[in-house]
């Protein structure tokens, strides 16, 4: 199983590469599998390169609710 925290751990890397954090070995399908799953798909195609907009140290250009989908995803990931 896994654990989200009310504080989330974001690196300055792309969306995807913040999912798959959760999962090395994962392929791109299933990166997007558990995206999709954590219903980041919405906010990630609006922006600029979607899965893979860099999205800052901490995610610091997502709000609080986008960080959480993504730590989420990462967490189905797993």
């Amino acid at each position: 199983y896994s654990i989200v925290f009310q504080d989330v751990v974001l690196f300055n890397a792309s969306v995807m590469d913040n999912i798959r954090i959760g999962k090395k070995e994962a392929s791109d399908e299933e990166v997007l599998k558990a995206a999709h799953a954590a219903q980041c798909d919405d906010f990630v195609e609006k922006l600029p390169d979607g899965y893979h907009t860099i999205i800052g140290e901490n995610g610091s250009t997502l709000s609080g609710g986008e960080r959480q989908r993504i730590s989420i995803a990462r967490a189905l990931l797993k």
